[in-house]
């Protein structure tokens, strides 16, 4: 008897166990459906997790594992192929938008859509912009992507990445290269950010201050000591000091007449005569907002890709050797052997133009875009409520054997302009 009833107490822990973890599963998607059950509202089918994680943590295993498709197939899976799925991401129902019309379309829209960065990594960046704001630092920041600001640091830059790499190719110990070469880029990028009149000290504290940033965003925001996300919290505080210093310093020297031997962003921003928006928007506060931001997206992206460049190129011998081929020839036609790179040479670069497309499509596998609705939104037939979130999936397109033929294979002529409407 007393077994009899052990095995009872099991069975039904067992039951109670399994239906828990039913209800717990499905009780984040049973609320947003109850909430938005009106018919003012027509959402996409789809799966929204547990509550608070909804998808975040599935999205960060796939993504971690190497593996992004496996988060998306097990929408098209269960959902069909229909290229619009309900979700839970970042602490906000979303909708993931994976096909390239659809995608265009929430990209495009600037009137109903805001860009929607998870709160997490507003509080490591910190920047935000409305899209008018934004538009206007791209016009006030438009010499950095320009030839102007760069030609000042050309020659600076060609010696630095070519005494740096023989430093490399010349040592008999092993490196960690994905390290040095983010240490490369960065050397390069802060000096056109801040200038080249600071102390090697302070370059090697933002190094170390910028690279805890990054691992923050890229790790899940557990605000926890001993936690990346933590880490890199402390480091965005310690950041904000240090730019708010330089900007101390260089806006004191505007004002005794003194200039940097040349120009960079920081006394791009201070020397701003704000003509169309109030005098408060480049506030101390968001000048350092600007200038984490662009720690964050001015050196990392180049060294990522240029190690995975290097990587396809190692593993592609063929592909190398016609980019050396192309790197020898340019040199040929100089008319000094002592003459240096120039950006007409840049220009001359098509083949590595073309690796570097390459290397674009498939490294960016786990990039995505994201919006916000500020309003409720009409899209392929649907109706998202306000406040909603848009995931939209590039790396689905850029690995659709409809768009790319074997789209994961690494091979810079798919680029080729006379082959392109067959890649």
């Amino acid at each position: 008897m007393d077994f009899y009833n052990l095995a009872l107490f099991f069975i039904a822990l067992v039951i109670g166990i399994f239906t828990f973890y039913a209800i717990l599963m499905r009780i984040n998607g049973w609320y947003y459906a109850i909430k938005f059950c009106s018919k003012k509202y027509n959402i996409p089918l789809g799966y929204m997790g547990l509550p608070y994680f909804g998808n975040t943590l599935s999205y960060f295993k796939s993504s971690i594992c190497g593996d992004p498709n496996s988060f998306l197939d097990f929408f098209a899976t269960r959902f069909g192929t229909g290229g619009m799925y309900r979700a839970y991401i970042f602490g906000k129902p979303t909708i993931m938008v994976t096909k390239p019309d659809l995608i265009r379309k929430v990209l495009m829209d600037e009137e109903y859509l805001e860009r929607g960065l998870p709160n997490y990594m507003k509080k490591l960046i910190g920047l935000t912009t409305s899209i008018e704001e934004d538009k206007y630092f791209r016009r006030l920041t438009a010499p950095v992507r320009s030839h102007g600001l760069l030609s000042d640091y050309f020659d600076y830059i060609d010696k630095t990445v070519r005494t740096t790499l023989e430093k490399y190719a010349t040592t008999e110990e092993p490196i960690e290269f994905l390290h040095k070469m983010h240490r490369l880029p960065f050397e390069v990028f802060m000096r056109l950010l801040i200038g080249d009149e600071v102390n090697q000290e302070l370059f090697d504290q933002m190094f170390e201050e910028i690279t805890a940033v990054i691992s923050g965003v890229h790790n899940l925001p557990i605000n926890l000591p001993g936690f990346p996300y933590h880490k890199g919290l402390k480091a965005r505080k310690v950041l904000g000091g240090i730019f708010q210093k330089l900007i101390d310093e260089r806006r004191e020297a505007m004002k005794d007449g003194k200039s940097m031997p040349r120009a960079n962003i920081i006394d791009m921003l201070l020397s701003n005569t704000n003509q169309d928006y109030e005098a408060n928007i480049l506030s101390d506060k968001k000048i350092i907002e600007i200038l984490v931001l662009f720690s964050f997206a001015g050196f990392e992206p180049v060294a990522l890709m240029s190690v995975k460049a290097i990587f396809h190129l190692q593993k592609h011998p063929h592909f190398l050797e016609k980019a050396k081929e192309e790197q020898e020839e340019i040199v040929k036609r100089r008319a000094s052997s002592n003459a240096g790179l120039s950006f007409d040479e840049i220009r001359q670069m098509t083949f590595v133009s073309k690796v570097i497309n390459e290397t674009l499509r498939i490294a960016t596998d786990q990039t995505v875009f994201l919006r916000d609705t500020s309003t409720t939104f009409n899209i392929n037939g649907y109706t998202i409520p306000k406040g909603w979130k848009f995931f939209a999936v590039v790396w689905n397109i850029h690995m659709n054997p409809d768009v790319y033929v074997q789209p994961k294979e690494f091979n810079p002529s798919r680029w080729d302009v006379s082959d392109m409407h067959l890649n």
